[in-house]
């Protein structure tokens, strides 16, 4: 869960549920009274050398309190606005986290079969390998014709070419992989091709 906050959709969908739980508050707290203290007091002036002056001091009780009172049912229905809000936001959440996992679980469900089928391909061009050298030995020997090593020849290179995809799959599934976890890679592509052919 915690590696799936990283997520961009996540931390949005995250913040705007923060931001409706602050509306919430914002809307309940009209339900209370505003008290000001320098409007209790009366204060002309709120500075030092004028706080004490009797022109400045002068009680007004009304103007530094502001209650709305006699506005509930306005202030029932921007806190029911802003609860519905939230509900809305927190469905929002819930859903980028559903999709996150699921994302996650794609991702590395395709990299798991790409790179299962990568090994067994290695195999199998360790396998055509040990038939094209027991070809060529044959044909010197005259046992065979050179078809027959020129078809393991193929076979062999269909085998090779085929793992270099698999093996670009394979790393392009992985940088998926990390994307889905929230990662931001640096590298956009692996190498392919003839940047890899050291490997066989």
């Amino acid at each position: 869960m915690e590696v799936l906050r990283r997520r961009p959709d996540v931390v949005a969908a995250e913040r705007r549920v923060a931001s409706s739980n602050a509306r919430i508050g914002e809307a309940i707290s009209g339900y209370y009274p505003k008290i000001s203290i320098s409007g209790l007091l009366g204060f002309e002036s709120m500075s030092v050398s004028h706080l004490f002056r009797s022109t400045t001091f002068q009680p007004q009780v009304v103007s530094g309190l502001r209650w709305r009172l006699f506005d509930f049912g306005k202030i029932d229905a921007e806190v029911a606005q802003a609860e519905g809000a939230q509900a809305e936001a927190l469905a929002r959440y819930r859903q980028s986290i559903l999709h996150a996992a699921e994302d996650v679980e794609n991702a590395f469900t395709a990299l798991a079969q790409l790179q299962a089928h990568t090994n067994e391909l290695q195999r199998e061009i360790a396998a055509l390998k040990r038939s094209r050298d027991l070809a060529q030995d044959a044909y010197r020997a005259g046992a065979i014709p050179l078809t027959d090593v020129l078809d393991a020849d193929r076979q062999l290179l269909v085998a090779k070419d085929e793992f270099f995809r698999s093996r670009a799959d394979t790393a392009r599934a992985a940088v998926r992989s990390f994307r889905a976890l929230g990662g931001m890679p640096t590298a956009e592509e692996p190498a392919t091709g003839a940047d890899q052919s050291s490997a066989i």
